[in-house]
């Protein structure tokens, strides 16, 4: 069986850029292939969300920061790969300011991830709504 369903990072990446290369390709030969990948990668970005929190008891910021923990990532490396400023990311992990929507397409990219994982309302400090 040439996929099967994804338990490690390194197998989600590996089918993430077999996806992007078939996608850039030609959709329509490989249709079924893409639909079999959209499928598993669906299915893992479900199970890592749960595993590090039932997503109605993390909001968006707390993904965040247990991503960044997870993969070791500095305040200022994700700025880097985000190619954002530091101080913004900062002021996200601080709930100073809500997550744009090109910055949640960012980090989904980053990550892997479905952008639900960090479209969800949260607190701002103050008590201001974000989205």
């Amino acid at each position: 069986m040439k996929y099967k369903r994804i338990y490690t990072i390194e197998q989600y990446n590996e089918y993430c850029n077999v996806y992007e290369k078939l996608i850039m390709k030609n959709s329509e030969k490989y249709s079924d292939e893409i639909d079999l990948l959209e499928l598993l990668i669906e299915d893992y970005d479900n199970r890592t969300i749960e595993s590090i929190g039932k997503k109605e008891d993390m909001n968006p910021v707390e993904v965040l920061q247990h991503l960044m923990d997870e993969n070791k990532l500095t305040k200022a490396e994700l700025a880097r790969q985000l190619n954002v400023s530091r101080q913004l990311i900062t002021e996200i992990l601080n709930y100073k300011r809500n997550i744009s929507k090109k910055m949640i397409a960012k980090l989904s990219d980053r990550f892997k991830m479905q952008q639900t994982a960090f479209s969800r309302e949260y607190e701002l400090k103050g008590n201001k709504k974000a989205a």
